[in-house]
């Protein structure tokens, strides 16, 4: 019997070929897209469930009070690590991890990387196999290890091992470091991972401070336990470290240390500040289902409508089959099997779709990568065969028991007739196009707030102002004196940190109150090289250093959210020291999205400059560019000249916003080609059924126009009614979450522009799908319709 129900489903299928190709490349869309989400979801929430000792390695985390609000940090006091691995027999191995920013050179190339310190016993931690060398390496302090990938970068496929790099790190200590050895390829799931890793006794020889030090903090500490319940033991009796740090940070007051287990992180673990493991967060887990969700509804509304409109051609059959004994449970079998050899063959298409177009489109926007692979992968088979069952009966389910319970007498009396399920397939086009609609709206406004931010006023003139990185801050007065010299430059300044790229975050006392701002360390005349202006009050005067020393300046954005009266004058504690605003700075654009946040800037010390810029004339950035580029050439010829244009500092931003952006329209695209497949199957179901009649008309004398009107009514309805409610669920979704994230991303003004052109899109993809029937409805012949009659 199964036999017969595969064959009748094939003839079926290729008796009906367009019917079948629509089917078929709706679903196969919706499962490709499926496939790739849930090997990315996969990834997602198993990150770091690949180390071996993964059950009983915990992360140390601490939690402090900030105006009421509970904050969960990821970092660690310095000396915490050792003293846990002597106080508790309960700790086998513990592993501090810190992190800071360093420039290696490599012949003439220069790249700005992380360098990754670490104790002795990571390998043993971590399963983090090696490709070639030694994990004792990280024992050495002229040794370093690096990622496959860094490898390939620096080396091109050629022998790593014993290459020597120069580091310059982030107290411009220069070193040289030899590979002695390189990781593996980084599994997908990899929360955490190093490009260059070496061990804290390099650290040490680079003369980093603090490493006993209650009050200095570390990136991150790992604990590794004998067994994952003796976790419990330590955080009974982590109270006298908190006394510990406390007693010498005065600045920082910790409430409690807490342990995060890196294969089970604890709930909330994507809001802990500076975990040095990433999370999931439940949010990107909806984001990707939703999308999943979106075009499998879509794809399986398709082919309900156009089942449904099809049922007309196999009356016939129903009415004989039911007449000689065939029951309706049989009748159901036989549509399901049919059913379900098409959701097979879409299956068979989604796979080559997900490995060939939907993994690769990911892949290029985001970090996590996935691949397809059906040999290794066990659950992806299981999620096959349940995508497979789920496919064969949400879709076919409610069409073949609703064909087979048709009665012979119904059928062949004439009262069963095609298209007694208008409203119904009226509701599933319209539910099509409500979420078409939608997802083209979301992918218009993510588009027009990326130009928004892009255009959005800066607060000064960024395109006068030439950025060079320097090596160590004794480049500075060098470069400058060359600097000078050049005729379109109009000032130099040099800063510890600088807008766009390096900043921090500090809580500022006022009037006895707390506040977090946004901290800049900068030198005299920073702010005419950026061209900020001016306020209230003054900026930092170069012939006052010793006044200006305990001096800041704010922005107009720190005065009004913190209700400061009168500011000039006022007192402000940072770091335990009293300082005297004596200016106020007019708001400018600290951030790619504009979002305005208060901002202090301090006196940087000469000795601390990280940066200089340059200000010139207006049109003349290559000429100052070619001009210093000229100048390091002669003063530093052995290391690249490091600069950048501050009109492109947020390029990363716009860059990895416009990624998202790309994403939601390809799910845009793919949810409008999916909703114009089905519209284009129930027109041409329509216009065959309206063909008499229409005929009829133009033989009455009606116009084209009126003909076509008819024809395509039903559909604009529809899509006018689809269209409203998609605007209102997208400008009340779109606004909640406009407000819920202000502070990060501002507020955006974006008008009617984005929806009027979702509609023209979606308007003009509709026209496209009905088209070509109306053009033959339109152009058809009454006599050749009617002769039959």
């Amino acid at each position: 019997m199964i036999r017969n129900y595969l064959k009748l489903a094939y003839r079926n299928l290729m008796a009906n070929k367009m019917v079948s190709a629509i089917n078929i490349l709706g679903l196969s869309i919706a499962t490709g897209c499926s496939i790739v989400v849930f090997l990315f979801l996969q990834n997602y929430w198993t990150m770091d469930n690949f180390h071996l000792n993964g059950e009983r390695i915990f992360m140390v985390e601490y939690t402090v009070d900030k105006s009421g609000r509970e904050q969960t940090w990821g970092t660690s006091p310095m000396p915490l690590g050792p003293v846990l691995a002597t106080d508790f027999p309960q700790v086998e191995e513990v592993v501090r991890v810190e992190m800071q920013g360093c420039k290696v050179y490599l012949g003439e190339n220069a790249f700005e990387e992380l360098a990754y310190f670490a104790d002795p016993g990571y390998f043993d931690m971590f399963t983090f196999p090696l490709k070639s060398g030694s994990p004792e390496v990280i024992n050495e302090p002229d040794a370093v290890i690096l990622s496959a990938s860094v490898a390939d970068k620096y080396f091109n496929g050629e022998e790593a091992i014993g290459q020597e790099l120069t580091i310059v790190f982030e107290n411009q200590v220069r070193k040289v470091l030899t590979v002695g050895a390189v990781a593996e390829e980084f599994p997908e799931n990899t929360g955490f991972r190093f490009g260059l890793l070496t061990g804290f006794n390099t650290l040490k020889s680079i003369g980093k401070e603090g490493l006993t030090d209650w009050a200095s903090h570390v990136q991150s500490t790992f604990v590794m336990v004998r067994q994952p319940e003796d976790i419990d033991i330590l955080e009974e009796r982590m109270d006298k470290y908190v006394a510990l740090h406390n007693a010498a940070n005065q600045m920082l007051s910790i409430q409690s240390f807490r342990f995060d287990n890196l294969r089970h992180p604890n709930p909330g673990a994507h809001d802990v500040i500076n975990r040095p493991a990433e999370a999931a967060h439940p949010i990107v887990t909806l984001m990707f289902s939703l999308m999943a969700l979106l075009m499998m509804a879509l794809s399986c509304f398709n082919y309900v409508n156009i089942s449904l409109g099809f049922v007309g051609k196999r009356l016939k059959e129903i009415g004989v089959r039911k007449a000689i004994g065939g029951r309706r449970m049989q009748l159901a079998g036989q549509f399901m099997s049919e059913n379900l050899l098409l959701c097979f063959l879409s299956l068979l298409l989604g796979l080559a779709l997900a490995q060939g177009v939907f993994a690769p489109l990911l892949n290029s926007v985001m970090v996590m990568q996935i691949s397809i692979s059906m040999g290794e992968n066990l659950w992806l088979w299981v999620f096959l065969f349940g995508l497979l069952v789920f496919t064969g009966l949400a879709s076919g389910a409610y069409p073949s028991f609703y064909i087979s319970s048709f009665q012979p007498v119904s059928i062949f009396s004439g009262r069963q007739k095609l298209g007694g399920k208008k409203g119904l397939a009226r509701v599933l086009l319209g539910a099509q196009y409500v979420l078409a609609f939608s997802t083209v709206i979301i992918g218009m406004l993510l588009l027009a707030a990326g130009n928004y931010w892009v255009a959005m006023p800066w607060g000064y003139q960024p395109g006068q102002t030439l950025m060079v990185r320097l090596d160590n801050a004794g480049q500075y007065q060098f470069l400058k004196n060359k600097a000078e010299r050049c005729p379109q430059v109009l000032g130099v300044a040099g800063s510890a940190s600088h807008i766009g790229e390096s900043q921090s975050m500090e809580t500022l006392l006022i009037g006895g109150e707390e506040h977090d701002v946004v901290r800049y360390d900068v030198g005299a005349g920073y702010f005419e090289a950026l061209g900020l202006r001016l306020k209230e009050g003054r900026f930092f005067d170069p012939l006052l250093p010793s006044e200006d020393v305990s001096a800041v300046v704010v922005n107009e954005t720190f005065v009004k959210e913190h209700q400061v009266e009168d500011p000039l004058g006022q007192e402000a504690w940072s770091d335990g020291k009293p300082f005297r605003i004596v200016g106020v700075a007019e708001d400018f654009k600290i951030m790619g999205s504009g979002a305005n946040h208060p901002v202090i800037f301090r006196l940087a010390e000469e000795k601390a400059f990280a940066y200089m810029a340059i200000r010139h004339e207006s049109g003349m950035g290559k000429v100052a560019e070619g001009f210093m580029k000229n100048a390091w050439l002669q003063l530093y010829p052995e290391t690249p000249f490091n600069y950048f244009h501050q009109e492109a500092v947020f390029e990363g931003f716009y860059q990895s916003f416009g990624d998202v952006a790309k994403l939601f329209g390809y799910i845009a695209g793919l949810a409008l080609f999916i909703a114009c497949l089905g519209l284009f199957g129930l027109a041409t179901q329509n216009f065959a059924s309206i063909l008499k009649e229409a005929s009829i008309r133009k033989v009455l004398g009606a116009t084209t126009a009126s003909i076509i009107l008819l024809a395509n009514r039903g559909f604009l309805l529809t899509l006018f009614i689809a269209s409203l409610i998609a605007t209102a669920a997208c400008f009340l979704g779109f606004s909640v979450l406009v407000k819920t994230m202000e502070a990060y991303i501002g507020t955006l003004n974006l008008g009617v522009g984005p929806y009027l052109l979702a509609y023209l899109l979606v308007f003009l993809a509709a026209g496209i799908a009905v088209g070509g029937q109306s053009y033959r409805l339109a152009r058809m012949s009454p006599v050749e319709a009617l002769k039959s009659e």
